[in-house]
């Protein structure tokens, strides 16, 4: 077996190399925009293509099933008076007993929102919470140490690609 070599890190060590460097960059960021504006549009067709090929399918879906229901409701008494289910060579259709929550006449959810505060039915109130950190931002080191945050300043490296000044040398 061969002996494996570890890939050298590209070096750059002078402006006309940067310089260089930032035009392959933008010329790379231009292609990959490219490419995914092709990918995108085929993903595009694609889905397009499904949802008309699927669309008589779900639409012919939901008449036999309202059709079924109807069938079963009519014929209730005769075939679901001593069971819930019927199970037929394809399939079970059946009643299920379902219980939901809805609002009384003239009642927003918004205005049970407020009846459970008021009545104290905390129980019944999601709360999420998270720590809001563009809040405590700007708080001192002294409030930020009390909660146990520690403030951290890095010099992050960045590389920001004039798009216009690239466009006109391509073109």
């Amino acid at each position: 077996m061969g002996k494996r070599t570890k890939p050298q890190a590209l070096v750059i060590a002078d402006l006309a190399q940067a310089e260089a460097a930032l035009a392959e960059l933008a010329g790379i960021d231009r292609s990959l925009e490219a490419t995914k504006a092709a990918m995108n549009e085929e993903i595009d067709g694609a889905k397009a293509s499904a949802r008309a090929e699927a669309e008589p399918l779900e639409a012919r879906r939901k008449e036999l099933a309202v059709a079924l229901e109807a069938f079963a409701t009519h014929n209730k008494a005769q075939f679901f008076a001593k069971r819930k289910s019927l199970d037929l060579g394809f399939g079970v259709i059946g009643f299920r007993m379902a219980t939901r929550l809805k609002t009384a006449a003239k009642t927003t959810w918004g205005q049970v929102l407020e009846a459970l505060k008021n009545y104290g039915f905390t129980e019944a109130v999601r709360v999420r919470e998270e720590v809001d950190r563009e809040a405590m931002r700007d708080w001192p080191v002294e409030r930020l140490a009390t909660v146990g945050v520690t403030r951290e300043t890095a010099d992050d490296f960045y590389i920001e690609i004039k798009q216009e000044e690239v466009a006109n040398k391509a073109a």
